[in-house]
């Protein structure tokens, strides 16, 4: 996973948890390996701040634009949807590049 985000937790061991998790994410296929991992990995019976952490955490991965988001949002509407076709037809080829 391309982990631009450094969130700034305030807190050493929370910030070393989620350079953890982020290195890892990428390696479960569904949710509930990823739950079961995280699960074993916390070690904090303080709820409160695991949840403001992962709420946090949250919160700045949702504000955060991908690149070809903040493209579209500068372009006109003629372009952003050359741009949104083109993106479909390129991911379309490629997954099915992949699965052949």
């Amino acid at each position: 996973m391309d982990n631009n985000l450094a969130v700034d937790t305030k807190d050493k061991k929370m910030y070393e948890a989620y350079e953890r998790m982020t290195a890892n994410v990428d390696s479960f296929e569904r949710f509930e390996e990823f739950y079961n991992y995280f699960l074993k990995q916390v070690t904090t019976e303080d709820k409160e701040k695991l949840n403001k952490w992962l709420l946090k955490v949250l919160f700045v991965e949702l504000k955060r634009k991908h690149p070809f988001d903040e493209l579209i949002d500068l372009v006109d509407s003629d372009e952003k949807e050359t741009l949104k076709i083109w993106l479909d037809s390129s991911l379309g080829k490629l997954k099915r590049r992949i699965d052949d």
